[in-house]
C-alpha cells in the first residue's frame, strides 16, 4: 500500500514541478515521454521474463499479452482505489467496543 502512496506523491510532485516549468514545456514533453517508454520497457521486461510467460510459440505470446494488459488493468484499479483502505482503516479504528465492561466507572 505504501508503494502506491509514493505513485500518487510522484505524481503530485510531477504536476507541480510541470506547472513551475511551464516555458520548458518542449523539453519536459520529451521527459515525460522517455519516462513512459522507460516504464512500459521495464513493466514489460519484468512480466515478459517471468516463468508463467512462454515465448516460444504464437500462443505463449498471446497469453504474455493477455498477462501484461491484465497486470496493467490491476495495478490502474488498485491504483484508483487507494482510498478503499483508507476507509476500511478509519472505520475499524472508530468503532466502539461495548463487549468488555458496561458498568460504569468509579
Amino acid at each position: 500500500m505504501i508503494v502506491q502512496w509514493v505513485i500518487v506523491a510522484v505524481f503530485v510532485l510531477a504536476g507541480l514541478w510541470y506547472l513551475k516549468m511551464e516555458h520548458h514545456s518542449r523539453k519536459m514533453k520529451v521527459v515525460i515521454i522517455v519516462l513512459i517508454g522507460a516504464l512500459i520497457y521495464f513493466s514489460m521486461i519484468n512480466i515478459f521474463t517471468s516463468s508463467q510467460v512462454d515465448l516460444t510459440s504464437p500462443r505463449g505470446v498471446v497469453n504474455a499479452v493477455y498477462i501484461y494488459f491484465g497486470w496493467i488493468g490491476q495495478t490502474a484499479s488498485s491504483l484508483w482505489d487507494i482510498g478503499s483502505d483508507t476507509v476500511g482503516l478509519v472505520g475499524n479504528a472508530i468503532k466502539v467496543n461495548n463487549t468488555d465492561t458496561d458498568q460504569p466507572r468509579r
